[in-house]
Order: C-alpha cells, then structure tokens, then sequence
C-alpha cells in the first residue's frame, strides 16, 4: 500500500507546486461511524465497530488523491473549536491544508453501518457558518490559486446560511481564469452549478433524476438522460451506479465501467474515491478509458477497507487491467 505522506507544507509557496488539484468543502465534517448487524428504528444496539475521522467529501477526496500521489490543496471552512483532527488529518496523508477557520465545531456527521444488508444510514448536523467577511477571503484564496487548466473541486452541502448563489458565483470567477471546475453535490447547489456552467459533475441516478425533475426507472433511461445533459450543459458527466458500476459520459464517448466483484467493506467514501481517481487521471492527461479504471480502481480500494488506501506499483497496475470497460452505442 502506499506509504502515508510526511508532514504536510504550510500554505505558503502552494503556487510553486506545478498544477496541486484543489478540494473545496464548504461544509466539512467529523465522521463518527458505527457498524450494527441489523439496524431496527426504536431499539437498541450493540456497535460491533467504531471509527471516528475527518470526514466531508471534499476532504475524502483530497485524502486519497494525495495517496495516489497527486499534489492537493484542501480548501473550505473549519471550525476553529475542533480543527486538530483535520490538521493531524491532512499532516499524517500529506494534503495541504488551506482551509479558513471560522467560530465555532466543525459539524458531528454519524453513519450508521447495517453490515447485514451493506446500507448506510446518514445522520447530518448542522456546523458552524462562515462570515460574509469569510466567504470574501475563500473566494480570494481561491482565485489566487487559479490558473488556467487547474482543476477546482466544489464538493458535499453547504453551510447553514450560505446561499447557491456562493457556489454559482465562485464557479463563474474561477472558470473565468481558465481553471476548470468539477461539483459534487446535490439539490439546490448542484442546480446553482450546473446554471453557472461546470465542467464535471458526478451525481448518483436519484441525484441526477433530481437535477432533471425526471423518474429515472431503468438503465436505459439513466443514459438518456446523462446523454442529453452532456450534449446540452455538461462536457463530462460521472454517474455513479452502485453494484452496477460508472457510466462516464463526455461528447465523444460513453463508457459503463466495473469493477470485479468485491468483499465490501464499507460503502462510505467510495463516491469521493471514484471521482479522485477520475481528476487523479486528468491531472496526468490521460484518455477517458483511462480517467475511468483509475477511478474505479480508487473506489474499489475504498470499499475493500475501512480506512483510506490505495495499492501501488504491480498491485495498481494488476487492478487497473481487471476492470471491465464497456463502450455503450449512441
């Protein structure tokens, strides 16, 4: 597995690392999971495992781009209460921490693990929220960042008070610099980003129906509809398919990506997994096909293992050949 990272580099001299990826999560998280065998409503139960992490999808995502050994920058807001696990977080995987901290606890978020059927119940709490002061700096430090072809992440919910109209807003200042900027979210802020112009987002089929207003009943119409969202606002679409795999859409290709079959562990964080293989791919400039097995690699590593990792050399090379690429007709 790839070695953990050393101590990660202050903020300063982050522009002299050629093309970092940066992760913006404007609404981070302490990720308290609990694994059960059977999860009934109004009972009581015994936790069979425990972990508690630095969590949020933007950081799940920096996390394993810097084990695939991509320079990141990890930017958003941390409340300053509560910031040393992220700051032991991001030293110990070697992610550049560029995040602002506002008043207040980064929000508790529990998932809880029902190994009996591998489903995940999600139990969200509000967080601290940044100043309209905050937000200025954030969209500062951003475009300070930016350059042309860097890739910008937005990723997970926003912070309580915060309006799409941040995100819509900062997708449009970024892009106008020539970076380019990728989304992970749902609702009203995946709606504000996809209006603003993107150039990637990965939804999941109930998120992507959602964005469209749309009843996605099959596979057939899943693809119809990614289809006709990539030929009229997006030029590259993930949409993530659980046991079924991918479907990577750009204009040129349509690609339904799998991985074997596997011993899942845990399904947290392999979303996050599977779009830092993807951007991993584009930072290195490599085909779509390409682009797809990296992610499907990185979001199979995730689920075999309950903590983030990564196999390196003839380990990720054996498992990049082992997925199953398929071109879908148009």
């Amino acid at each position: 597995m790839v070695a953990r990272k050393p101590l990660a580099l202050s903020y300063i001299g982050i522009m002299s690392v050629k093309s970092p990826i940066v992760t913006i999560t404007l609404n981070p998280a302490i990720d308290q999971t609990v694994f059960v065998d059977q999860l009934v409503p109004g009972s009581v139960h015994r936790v069979s495992q425990s972990r508690r992490q630095a969590g949020g999808k933007g950081v799940n995502v920096a996390t394993m781009l810097a084990l695939g050994g991509a320079e990141v920058v990890a930017s958003g807001f941390l409340g300053d209460a509560n910031a040393t696990i992220f700051e032991q977080h991001f030293s110990e995987y070697g992610v550049r921490d560029a995040f602002i901290r506002v008043q207040g606890e980064t929000r508790m978020g529990i998932k809880i693990v029902d190994t009996g059927i591998n489903e995940t119940t999600d139990l969200n709490m509000v967080g601290a929220a940044p100043t309209v002061e905050q937000c200025a700096a954030l969209r500062s430090q951003l475009l300070e960042l930016a350059e042309p072809g860097r890739w910008f992440l937005i990723a997970g919910s926003l912070p309580d008070g915060m309006e799409p109209r941040f995100v819509a807003e900062l997708i449009q200042a970024l892009r106008g610099t020539g970076a380019k900027v990728a989304v992970d979210s749902s609702g009203t802020a995946l709606k504000a980003a996809v209006a603003a112009g993107v150039d990637l987002i990965k939804p999941n089929e109930h998120e992507l129906a959602e964005l469209l207003g749309v009843e996605l009943k099959d596979f057939d119409s899943i693809v119809a509809a990614a289809r006709r969202l990539c030929k009229e606002q997006i030029p590259n679409l993930i949409v993530s398919l659980g046991a079924q795999g991918a479907l990577f859409q750009t204009a040129e290709a349509e690609l339904l990506v799998r991985a074997p079959k596997l011993n899942v562990v845990s399904t947290v964080g392999a979303g996050d997994a599977l779009l830092a293989g993807y951007l991993h791919g584009q930072q290195l400039g490599e085909s779509l096909e390409d682009c797809a097995r990296r992610a499907t690699v990185y979001a199979w590593s995730r689920l075999e293992s309950l903590v983030p990792m990564l196999p390196q050399g003839n380990k990720l090379t054996k498992r990049l050949n082992r997925i199953s690429v398929r071109e879908l007709d148009s």
